[in-house]
């Protein structure tokens, strides 16, 4: 990232608080230097701004250093409990302007019978409007077969094109990452391949693969899902071993998966291979659980989580196990005691009877607030890679 800062003459403090936009204390037009404090008191995570008019003034370009919290040319303190984060500085022939973003607080779950340790990772999606995720956590996908494409997208016959100008950040204070599903009578451009054609439908598709591996704690997110026949959102994970012995000998954890003709229902998955063959298909099984009729799901946000351990996968809706998947359960398998990657997405349509028969709309939301990990009964990893 490079960034521009104005010459070393004179200077005004400017105040960037976490919890609203800044107040610039002094604002003199005329400086050409400004020293920048960062009050993170509260840790709200919302990213404030703060507009200075600069009236045409010559800046500098200099390299900018995240985790050093200083730059050339700037002076960066910080008070409070929550840690500094990101800046960026944007220039324009009249104004300059500062952002700053915090890690939001975020509150340990409590989960019946379960012992919740310290918070291992961490995605808010907090950013500004139409900001995009963060690359070092996640890969926006095309549609592609290759196991080293997320674990090879746009299956079952799905009648969408994968496109990551479908996700972006929406710049709420509380921070969401939204997956826009549209209904499209054309090709789009950019868009890569209809895997199953004729596509009607472009949608979003984006993992951790390559990026961050979890292997056991508690992993939740807090997602809004999609209205709408043919809809078919997920919350999932593949195993790491996909680029090497394939699907579904790797093995899948459908953590949250729903269809959109049925808005009260939730379920989950595991999938596996029946006999220790890397060949796909038909050596594959699964087993399901559900939940329905406790909310409409597709109204609200709700949290989607597995506790993860040796041995054992619990699956839960609003912090409430409703599912336990063990090697009992599994008659093939059990690959899940190794790491897995993460996956957001929204297909369409397909030949599996997820999400049902379209029903007019031309739009569709999957709105997703967070992704977390936490040790659980004093296990859990997570690899950033």
């Amino acid at each position: 990232m490079r960034t521009k800062v104005l010459g070393l003459l004179t200077a005004t403090l400017i105040t960037v608080s976490a919890l609203s936009a800044p107040i610039m204390s002094n604002p003199a037009v005329a400086a050409t230097s400004y020293t920048v404090t960062f009050n993170a008191n509260g840790g709200s995570g919302t990213m404030a701004k703060q507009v200075i008019p600069v009236k045409g003034k010559v800046l500098s370009t200099v390299k900018f250093t995240r985790d050093a919290h200083r730059f050339i040319g700037w002076s960066l303190t910080k008070t409070g409990p929550v840690k500094y984060f990101k800046t960026s500085i944007v220039r324009t022939k009249k104004n300059l302007t500062v952002y700053a973003q915090w890690k939001p607080t975020v509150a340990t779950p409590s989960l019946l019978g379960h012992n919740l340790g310290k918070l291992l990772w961490s995605d808010s999606f907090t950013g500004t409007a139409d900001g995009l995720i963060d690359s070092t956590n996640w890969t926006s996908r095309y549609c592609g077969h290759e196991n080293a494409n997320g674990g090879g997208t746009c299956h079952n016959s799905e009648k969408q094109w994968y496109t990551p100008d479908a996700i972006r950040l929406d710049g709420t204070p509380q921070g969401n990452a939204v997956i826009t599903t549209k209904r499209v009578t054309t090709a789009p451009t950019n868009a890569g391949n209809c895997m199953s054609p004729p596509c009607s439908y472009t949608s979003g598709r984006f993992d951790t693969q390559n990026k961050v591996s979890f292997k056991y704690g508690y992993i939740e997110t807090r997602m809004k899902m999609p209205a709408g026949g043919a809809n078919w959102p997920a919350f999932w994970a593949l195993g790491d071993a996909m680029t090497e012995v394939g699907w579904p000998l790797a093995g899948e954890i459908d953590i949250a998966e729903q269809g959109g003709n049925l808005p009260m229902r939730n379920s989950a998955a595991v999938h596996f291979s029946k006999t220790n063959t890397a060949t796909c298909c038909g050596n594959h099984s699964y087993v399901v659980g559900e939940e329905k009729y406790q909310a409409n799901y597709q109204a609200d946000f709700h949290t989607y989580g597995l506790a993860w351990q040796p041995n054992r996968l619990e699956f839960y809706v609003d912090r409430e196990v409703f599912w336990t998947v063990t090697p009992v359960n599994v008659s093939g398998q059990w690959v899940f005691n190794e790491p897995f990657f993460l996956i957001l997405n929204n297909a369409v349509g397909g030949n599996v009877g997820f999400g049902g028969s379209y029903t007019g709309w031309a739009e569709s939301k999957t709105i997703i607030d967070y992704v977390h990990a936490w040790e659980l009964n004093g296990q859990g990893l997570v690899v950033k890679k």
